[in-house]
Parts: structure tokens; sequence; C-alpha cells
């Protein structure tokens, strides 16, 4: 399935939860930020609490992560609810991510050019990242995972 240009599976999700999904992904490709719960009831007729436990189902993804002490959505892979040091333009619409591999995965996600203001991780000099067609330019660098992928979900906060 394809909404607004990101591809979507129905991976086993009941269909409300599915709803919800699709719902917070759509309003965040539209405004350029993660929507709160209650905004995604009300797009879907739902309460707060309804979006609330479907979140609960959508973290076993580790896609959808409520950030415990806002009880309010953290991330919504690969987008950020929340600023960080990896901001995306596409277009006229910037996004976050929460780490450089999620900022590059919302450009591969929306099948979009994207620019990505970077910076050094060892002289924090800006590097400026585009991608176009698909392609990551400049070709050459580095980019640095201080975790292991395998181990990403442990302390996703820290990684």
């Amino acid at each position: 399935m394809s909404l607004h240009g990101l591809s979507f599976s129905l991976m086993g999700y009941a269909a409300f939860p599915n709803k919800v999904r699709i719902s917070t992904y759509e309003m965040t490709v539209r405004t350029g930020r993660v929507p709160k719960m209650a905004e995604v009831g009300a797009a879907l007729g739902a309460s707060r609490e309804e979006v609330r436990g479907a979140y609960e189902e959508l973290q076993q993804s580790h896609a959808f992560i409520v950030d415990p002490e806002a009880d309010e959505l953290w991330r919504a892979a690969p987008f950020s609810a929340v600023p960080t040091a990896f901001p995306v333009r596409v277009g006229a619409v910037g996004y976050f991510g929460n780490c450089i591999w999620d900022a590059l995965g919302i450009s591969a996600a929306m099948h979009k050019d994207a620019v990505l203001p970077a910076s050094c991780g060892c002289c924090d000099q800006p590097i400026t990242l585009t991608v176009s067609g698909g392609k990551l330019e400049p070709e050459q660098g580095i980019i640095h995972f201080a975790v292991p992928p395998k181990q990403w979900y442990n302390d996703v906060a820290f990684t």
C-alpha cells in the first residue's frame, strides 16, 4: 500500500492500530511533525486512550515508541517526534530523524530528494548531505554507529 509516497504493509496489525499507524504517517508527511495522540484520535473519531492503546501494540515493531514521561510519541520511524541533530528537508517541509540512519530513511521512505544538514562526528564541521535520485552525495564519507545494529533497541534513546 502506498500513501503520499510512503510504502506500507499491513504487518499483521489489527484494523484500528493499522489505521492509527497510517494516519500518523500521513499527518507527519503532510505537516513535518509527528502528531499528538489527541490529533490522531480526532482525525479517526477515536479517543486519545484508544490511540494510546494502538501505539502500545505498534511499539512491538520498534517503529513507534512512546515517551513514558511525556506520554506522547517519541518516534514514528524514521521520523522523530522531537527536534534532533538530524534535520531533513524534503521540498519545503522539514523533518527530524532520531539518528543519521533514520534521517536518510526519511528520503528513502518517501522516495523523494532531500537535503540533510549534518556535521562531522569528530570535528563538528558542517557537512550537507544530499539525496538526489536515490543517491547520496557526497559519495564518500563515514557514518558512525556507536552501537552495533543488533543492539539498537536495547536502549534506543542512547542509540
